[in-house]
Order: structure tokens, then sequence, then C-alpha cells
């Protein structure tokens, strides 16, 4: 009877979990305004809704939004991209920014996609991206994520770029600076939330003597041990239970038992 009960309890922790993790990946918020370049529409040359900070390239400056659906020239998701040129010669820069509202020595995580629609090869076509205090290309005050340097024959496809971030300030501000005169550097899908730490496994060891030992690794904090005798129901309950900490794991002892129980990691 104990090895029967035993099998159960395994089972329902590792759905339990799996389920926990993937609710906190999907629920996180997005801090950019119009990541996409979907909102309103809009379509033209430096012409951002949503982006607060724009800086045009002294020479040559051609970027905005853009709506297409023939191949280079589309969206990495949706119907509109953000492109840039600007102007390697004097190095001269199109610039994008947003200032965003974050918390302090709070972790987060900053992606976006970048393409190119036609060649770049021995072109110095480049795309600078900066998170920091100030707008323009200042590695002084400002940290540099990513160094975007096409150089192909042909158009590349969208690239996937994310870096995890940790505020300093409550004001930050993602800026992109593309340079590509020969073509466009296309920019799509940024988005900057909160980093989320992996939810911890949860493991069962079973002793001869009659015992539960549950572990979970002590780098995830704020997690409870739950216990209901039915998936069915909505009924969890938090044991009392304090956790023993063990090398790099968090351990609870309970007695087995007498009827079915299952168990979970909750964070409250």
């Amino acid at each position: 009877m104990k090895k029967d009960i035993a099998i159960n309890i395994k089972a329902a922790i590792s759905v339990v979990v799996l389920i926990l993790s993937l609710c906190r990946v999907f629920g996180q918020q997005n801090f950019i305004v119009n990541g996409s370049f979907e909102s309103g529409g809009k379509t033209g040359i430096q012409s951002f809704p949503g982006w607060d900070l724009v800086g045009p390239a002294d020479n040559n400056s051609h970027y905005g939004i853009a709506q297409s659906s023939v191949f280079p020239d589309v969206a990495q998701q949706g119907n509109f991209y953000a492109y840039f040129h600007g102007h390697p010669t004097d190095s001269s820069q199109d610039c994008l920014g947003q200032t965003v509202g974050l918390t302090v020595g709070t972790q987060y995580t900053i992606s976006y996609y970048l393409a190119t629609d036609g060649p770049t090869l021995g072109s110095g076509a480049a795309m600078y991206v900066l998170i920091g205090t100030t707008f323009p290309y200042d590695l002084v005050n400002d940290v540099l994520l990513t160094s975007y340097l096409p150089n192909s024959s042909n158009a590349i496809p969208y690239q996937k770029f994310t870096t995890n971030f940790t505020a300093t300030t409550s004001s930050e501000i993602l800026a992109f600076h593309g340079i590509d005169a020969t073509s466009s550097i296309l920019l799509d899908n940024v988005a900057l939330t909160p980093a989320v730490t992996p939810a911890p496994q949860l493991s069962l060891g079973l002793s001869p003597i009659g015992t539960l030992t549950f572990t979970w690794t002590t780098s995830t904090t704020g997690y409870v041990l739950q216990a209901n005798a039915s998936l069915a129901s909505t009924n969890w309950v938090t044991l009392t239970n304090p956790p023993v900490t063990v090398g790099s794991s968090n351990r609870i002892v309970l007695s087995t038992p007498i009827s079915n129980l299952f168990f979970r990691l909750s964070l409250p």
C-alpha cells in the first residue's frame, strides 16, 4: 500500500510543478510601450508611437515604422516593424529610445529581434543597443547590451537577442542606435520584463521508518509546501512544518500519510 501512495505522490508532483512554472513565464508584464510597433497602425519616417525619444542621424537619416509582407521587408511577428538607416561614413546614427520606470535592484530580461533587408557586406552596418540614464551613445553612463554587426551579401533573417539586466536607477532609457546606409536594419518585438526565476524542483525521498522527505533548492525563496487530498479540489493547505536547510536544499520530513495525498510547492 505504501508503494502505491509513493507513486501517486511522485506523479502529482511532476505535473503540478510543471504547471506552476508555465504560469509564471506567461504572466510577465512588458514595460515597453508599443514594442511590436503595432499600436495605432502608423507608418512613416521618424514616427514611433509610444517611444518618447527620437534622434535622427546627421546625414541621410531615414527611419521609421513600415508595413510589408514581401520578404525580407517583413515583421518578425504581426504587421509592422521599425527600420533604421543612419550613415556609416560619419558614424551618424538613427536613434530610438524609450524611458521606462523600474525598481532599483530588480533583475529584468530585455529581448528584441534584429534583421537586415539587404546586403551589408563591407558597409559598416551596425546596431548598438544600450540601457542607462542617457539617450546618446554613451558607454560611460550606459550599459552596452548588443553590438549587432551584420556583414553579409544577403539579407539576414530575424535573430533574437536576450540579456538580463539589474536596474540601478528608477528611470532607465532603452536605446537603439542604427547605421546601415546600403539597406536597412529591422527591429521588432522589443520587450522588457521582470526576470523569471525558475520554479524549484520538488523531490521526494522515502525512508524505511515510515517518513517522507521533501527537498527543494534554497536558491529559490518564498516557496511553501502544500498538500491536498484531491487534484480536482482547490483546497490546498500550507503545511506548518518549517523547512530545515541542509546544504543547498530545504527539507521537510513528514510521517507517511494513511491515505493518498498530493503535494506541491507554491509561491504565495
